[in-house]
């Protein structure tokens, strides 16, 4: 299984071009971080144009290889924090369960209620969203129900990344599972991002590693 890993700027809302980019590279699966499709929305700004969940799926459909992204996700009148992952037009979705309060990120987005499995050509994935790397019973319950890889997409803040290596390599040890980080860079005003996009073997070791400051694309082939 070849994975295609993309460290985007926070304030880069382009994932076309790196779809496009990633089209002869011979990925199986390309994987975004969190609200990669937007940006994070945890400053008030609900007034950003929330692009269609359809459109994004159509956008999707076009590629031959599997695609993991976040997005804000409208659900009636409310927004979740969603991952979603989408192959030939078919896709399966979790909606971020713990959120960050400290971030404003409760009075944006509606709480997901439900652990997830995707169940895809290549396994069946785990997904837990930034904040969601604090709560191992997750992570536990993950494996539980099936989970071979767990996917993190995150906006995980530069001050406090060696959390993030930490936390992420505890998951994975705790688990006996490969976890998979994949964090923002940037400033949005409000928060520098520290990247470290990072994969983590069952045993703890790193397999592969972004910097903190740069847009990267890692190629992992698990």
């Amino acid at each position: 299984m070849k994975l295609r890993l993309i460290q985007k700027n926070i304030n880069n809302s382009d994932y076309i071009s790196f779809l496009e980019s990633s089209a002869d590279s011979g990925a199986d699966i390309v994987c975004f971080g969190e609200l990669a499709v937007s940006g994070c929305l945890y400053n008030g700004e609900n007034d950003k144009k929330i692009e269609e969940f359809d459109t994004i799926v159509g956008r999707l459909a076009k590629y031959d290889f599997a695609t993991m992204i976040g997005l804000p996700r409208k659900t009636g009148d409310s927004l979740t924090n969603s991952y979603l992952y989408c192959k030939n037009g078919e896709y399966q979705i979790y909606d971020k369960i713990n959120l960050f309060e400290p971030m404003n990120e409760t009075k944006v987005f509606k709480s997901g209620k439900e652990l997830t499995i995707f169940d895809t050509d290549f396994g069946k994935f785990g997904a837990a969203i930034c904040y969601d790397l604090r709560f191992p019973e997750m992570f536990s319950g993950l494996k539980e129900m099936g989970a071979s890889v767990i996917f993190v997409p995150a906006a995980f803040p530069r001050a406090r990344i060696s959390d993030w290596k930490e936390l992420i390599r505890q998951r994975a040890i705790d688990n006996n599972l490969t976890v998979i980080g994949i964090n923002a860079v940037g400033d949005d005003g409000t928060n520098e991002f520290g990247g470290t996009t990072i994969v983590v073997s069952p045993q703890g070791e790193i397999i592969a590693q972004a910097d903190e400051e740069n847009e990267r694309v890692l190629e992992v082939e698990l």
